[in-house]
C-alpha cells in the first residue's frame, strides 16, 4: 500500500550506493585490491581470487562476512579475516563524485522547505572523508550522522535520534536507500516512508529473492525523482 507523502517534513537520505556509484567504484576497486593478496595466500590468479569473492558475495548475499567464508573455506588462520577486510577498506577513494543529478535535486528540495538529513554506516573515519571528498559538508544537509559500525551503531537509532532531535513524527520522515535490509526495513519499523534506489549490489541482490525481504513504499532510478 502506498503510502501518502503529503505531510513529509523530512527526508532522509543513505549515501553509498544512494548519492554516489559505491558498487561500481569503491567495491570494485577494493575487491580488485584484495584479489592480490588472497591470489598468494591460496596459491591461484589475481583474476581467480577477484571470481572467488564475487561469486561468495552473490551465493551468500551481501551481508555475509566473504574474508571469514574463504578463510573457512582454506582453512586459514582466522587472522586473515580482518586483514582481508581491512585491506578491502582501506582504499584510495578520490576518484568517487556524486550522481549527476545529487546536487540540483537536494538544492530543489531545499528550497521547497524540507529539512534534509544524511545517514551513512560504516567506519567513522571512511564515511568522514567520502562526505568531504563528495563535497557534501556545503550546507545540503541539515545533519549528519554516522553509524560507526565499531561501535555497534545502527541506522535504527540515528533515525529515532532525528525525530527526538527535530520533533518529527515518523509519518513526517522519507527515507531513500538502496539496502533493504538496513535503512529501509529500519525505517519501515519505525512507520517511516520508505523510498528505495534501484541501483548498486544490495539492489540486485533484492531482486534475486525479493520475497525474503519487507517491500519499500516507493521505488526509484535516479534521485531527481524524489522531486
Amino acid at each position: 500500500m502506498i503510502k501518502d507523502s503529503k505531510n513529509i517534513k523530512a527526508i532522509i537520505f543513505d549515501l553509498d550506493d544512494t548519492l554516489y556509484d559505491c558498487s561500481g567504484t569503491l567495491v570494485l576497486q577494493g575487491r580488485r585490491q584484495v584479489a592480490k593478496n588472497i591470489a598468494k595466500i591460496i596459491n591461484c590468479s589475481e583474476e581467480e581470487a577477484y571470481t572467488l569473492q564475487m561469486e561468495i558475495e552473490k551465493k551468500y548475499g551481501t551481508i555475509v562476512d566473504i574474508y571469514e567464508k574463504i578463510v573457512a573455506l582454506y582453512n586459514l588462520p582466522n587472522s586473515y579475516i580482518k586483514e582481508l577486510l581491512e585491506e578491502f577498506i582501506h582504499i584510495d577513494i578520490s576518484n568517487i563524485s556524486l550522481f549527476p543529478d545529487v546536487t540540483d535535486t537536494l538544492i530543489q528540495l531545499k528550497v521547497q522547505g524540507y529539512k534534509l538529513i544524511l545517514v551513512t554506516s560504516g567506519e567513522k573515519e571512511i564515511q568522514g572523508k567520502k562526505i568531504n571528498v563528495l563535497g557534501l559538508n556545503g550546507g545540503y544537509f541539515d545533519d549528519i550522522f554516522v553509524a560507526d559500525r565499531n561501535g555497534s551503531q545502527i541506522k535504527k537509532g540515528c533515525f529515532q535520534e532525528v525525530m527526538r532531535r527535530y520533533n518529527l513524527k515518523p509519518e513526517e520522515i522519507m527515507c531513500i536507500g538502496d539496502k533493504i535490509d538496513d535503512e529501509l526495513t529500519a525505517g519501515k519499523s519505525l512507520g517511516i516512508t520508505t523510498v528505495m534506489f534501484e541501483h548498486g549490489r544490495h539492489y540486485e541482490a533484492y531482486l534475486r529473492e525479493p520475497h525474503k525481504y519487507i517491500k519499500p513504499d516507493y521505488s526509484i532510478k535516479h534521485i531527481k525523482d524524489m522531486l
